[in-house]
């Protein structure tokens, strides 16, 4: 996240770091997500979908190559 922000010319503050300890109110139907941390656990659950992601990996095409270092592949704003 720190890189994002950094990417775009944002500071991170900590908040974005711990955004699953916000006190606001959350009315929508991920509202249970929010508040729980980034976890490892639902990393390979994209694959359950895997054979509905054809026109996708064709729309990407070699930045799929390039991942996870598609960024620096690119020309910077």
């Amino acid at each position: 996240m720190r890189a994002r922000l950094s990417y775009c010319g944002l500071e991170c503050e900590p908040e974005v770091l711990e955004f699953d300890m916000t006190a606001r109110s959350v009315r929508t139907p991920s509202s249970e997500q929010v508040r729980r941390p980034i976890y490892r656990d639902a990393t390979e659950e994209w694959r359950a979908y895997e054979e509905h992601l054809g026109p996708l990996n064709d729309a990407l095409g070699s930045v799929l190559d390039a991942y996870p270092d598609a960024p620096a592949a690119f020309p910077q704003r």
